[in-house]
């Protein structure tokens, strides 16, 4: 309203406008240039995750690491995205890394193992199909990161095993599945030791073998022990397998039987039968001469050239000890040729010429025994005469005298008498028979004869069965030379006709003459002795039975002798095979008037007693005593009176009793 007082318009000043206008711009442009700022930021993020590194979590855990500038996007992590060298991911963990915990973004994340890995080094890659990607999509690249210490497992047992080189040698062989850094073996025994890896050798393939040779110092028993190995990581593992080896450095004990005489071309056999050691004998080999190598218990030969030759026997036991014996054996001219001239006069008489070469020649028929009696017969005989001199002999078969038998206490069943003139003989071998029938009939085992020479006295030669066939026993003796020669069969020191039974009912297989006995030792031993019966008295009868067993390794005989107090009963020689046992029984009966033990070999069986009758105790007088009870008197009578009985006894002890109560 103006000054007049009329009403009017005024007019909008467009200069305040402008003022607000720079505002508005600045309000329009900032979210503007930010949303500007932020879509330029996000499409500049091309960079993919790196791989960080990888450790060992526990047995069945890898822990790794994974970096990107702004952040991994966790959610794109599987197990499936990973591949091992070693091993299988079963499942993952995924925790996020702030940029203030490293500078960096990212994720860890731990690789959790189906087992554990025989293998240090494992290398974790990408497989095919992983896809694990930034906040921005860019995927981790294709590349691989190693963790160390992951093998966990111990090693496996394979094998353990000791092998004999020689006697005192063993090759000790381990065996694992994974080569090793240490092994442990305990050695126990005569001495004592511990192995370590250090003496090995390592051969490696499929799996992984340690081998040495250990030689053992002192002879016996010893056991190894495998106590424990070691991996290469340091993985161990507890076996405690045990062997054995057993250090027997013992030769086997070598015997050779056999001829010390033998002629050209004639064939003899050598035995090492009677061989021994203790952990058995595995091999016999025999060098005859230079050249012939032969091998078995008994060999059979024939020289073809008179002179001494040796005969040598190698006995191996199983750790190849060896120990070894030679016979040296003097080989005297063939029988023929002009050296030896046998003429037969009869059954009973033989005229020999002899051209002696100084070595022992045989003499014999061509067929049949040299001379031949009642009870046996001489097959042939062996001599040494002296070389180029010529010697004539008359072999005779006769009765021996009576006198032999007071002289050596054995029975004679044949006699040889050799006249050699005034030739010098020695180195003689007389092989001879005996009938069976003719034992038998003494009652004597094969093993009881003996040959004996008279020069200047009887005396018994070394006698040993050789052969045996259905009629007769062969029997080799050697002498120092030539004279009179008388078949002995020892003789019981007492009657006795009882047979020894033997424990197997069998019948002797028939052998040849030239058949040899084992050579050995043997060891005979009464294993049970019994009396039936075994308490009685003067003049009865008993049965005693008798077990012997012989634990050596050659046949052999035993005399068994039963003894009454100190008093010879009976004997018997019993022959018993190696290895094998024999029983023989008495039927005796005991004298009248001894008594006391009964022995087997000094082994208690029975017991002799006289009856003990003692003195006869008078009988005593019989005196009638009657009874009481028959004066008591029937009827009512005896009714009454055993009443009136009864009430006074009744009545005395109410008395009695009244009495004591009141102090009377």
């Amino acid at each position: 309203m103006s000054d007049t007082g009329d009403s009017r318009e005024t007019a909008v000043s467009f200069g305040g406008q402008r003022r607000w206008l720079p505002l508005l711009v600045l309000l329009v442009a900032v979210p503007l240039v930010a949303s500007m700022a932020t879509g330029t930021v996000a499409a500049e993020d091309t960079e993919p995750p790196e791989w960080g590194n990888a450790t060992r979590g526990d047995d069945t855990t890898i822990e790794l690491t994974l970096y990107d500038d702004t952040s991994v996007n966790t959610n794109s992590i599987q197990a499936d995205d990973f591949r091992l060298t070693a091993g299988r991911v079963e499942n993952v963990s995924v925790s996020s890394i702030s940029a203030a915990e490293g500078n960096k973004s990212g994720a860890r994340v731990s690789l959790l193992l189906a087992d554990k890995i025989d293998q240090n080094n494992v290398t974790i890659s990408l497989r095919a199909t992983g896809n694990i990607t930034d906040g921005a999509g860019n995927e981790l690249p294709d590349e691989s990161v190693t963790v160390t210490g992951m093998d966990a497992v111990t090693p496996k047992y394979k094998d353990f095993n000791v092998t004999r080189v020689n006697s005192s040698t063993a090759e000790i062989v381990v065996e694992t599945h994974e080569r090793l850094g240490q092994l442990r073996i305990s050695v126990g025994g005569p001495s004592l030791d511990t192995l370590n890896i250090s003496g090995f050798t390592e051969r490696t393939g499929n799996t992984a073998t340690y081998t040495r040779e250990y030689t053992f110092t002192e002879e016996g028993e010893y056991s190894l022990l495998l106590m424990s190995v070691t991996d290469r990581n340091g993985n161990n593992n507890s076996f405690s397998r045990q062997r054995t080896f057993l250090y027997d450095g013992s030769a086997p004990n070598v015997t050779v039987a056999g001829p010390g005489n033998a002629t050209v071309g004639e064939q003899v056999t050598f035995s090492a039968a009677g061989t021994t050691d203790d952990q058995g004998v595995e091999s016999i080999q025999w060098q005859v001469g230079g050249d012939t190598i032969l091998t078995g218990e008994n060999i059979t030969v024939a020289f073809a050239s008179p002179g001494s030759h040796e005969v040598t026997a190698t006995a191996t036991d199983p750790f190849g000890n060896t120990g070894q014996v030679t016979r040296i054996v003097s080989v005297g001219g063939p029988g023929a040729g002009g050296n030896v001239t046998v003429r037969r006069v009869n059954a009973t008489t033989a005229n020999v010429s002899v051209n002696g070469t100084g070595q022992p020649q045989r003499i014999q028929l061509d067929s049949g025994a040299l001379v031949s009696g009642q009870n046996g017969t001489l097959l042939r005989m062996a001599a040494a005469f002296p070389r180029n001199e010529s010697a004539t002999l008359t072999v005779r078969f006769r009765r021996p005298a009576p006198s032999f038998a007071a002289a050596t206490g054995h029975t004679g069943v044949g006699r040889f008498d050799v006249d050699h003139g005034s030739v010098p003989a020695t180195d003689a071998t007389f092989t001879f028979t005996v009938d069976r029938p003719t034992l038998a009939a003494a009652g004597v085992e094969p093993a009881a004869v003996t040959l004996f020479r008279n020069a200047g006295g009887w005396t018994p030669l070394a006698t040993d069965v050789v052969g045996r066939t259905d009629s007769h026993i062969v029997y080799r003796a050697d002498s120092p030379g030539l004279s009179t020669f008388v078949v002995g069969i020892e003789r019981e020191t007492a009657e006795d006709t009882e047979t020894e039974t033997p424990t197997e009912s069998e019948t002797p297989t028939p052998e040849p003459e030239t058949a040899t006995e084992a050579a050995g030792q043997p060891d005979i031993v009464v294993t049970n002795a019994t009396a039936v019966p075994s308490a009685l008295g003067p003049g009865e009868r008993t049965v005693i039975t008798v077990e012997l067993e012989n634990r050596g390794t050659a046949s052999g005989d035993h005399r068994v002798v039963v003894s009454l107090n100190r008093s010879v009963l009976a004997t018997r020689t019993v022959t018993v095979p190696a290895g094998e046992t024999r029983t023989t029984e008495f039927a005796r009966s005991v004298p009248e008037t001894a008594t006391g033990n009964l022995t087997v070999d000094g082994r208690r069986v029975g017991n002799v007693t006289a009856a003990d009758d003692g003195l006869p105790i008078p009988a005593l007088p019989s005196v009638g005593v009657p009874n009481p009870l028959s004066l008591w008197p029937d009827g009512i009578v005896g009714t009454v009176l055993g009443g009136l009985l009864g009430v006074a006894i009744g009545l005395y002890g109410v008395l009695k009793a009244l009495a004591i109560y009141l102090g009377y």
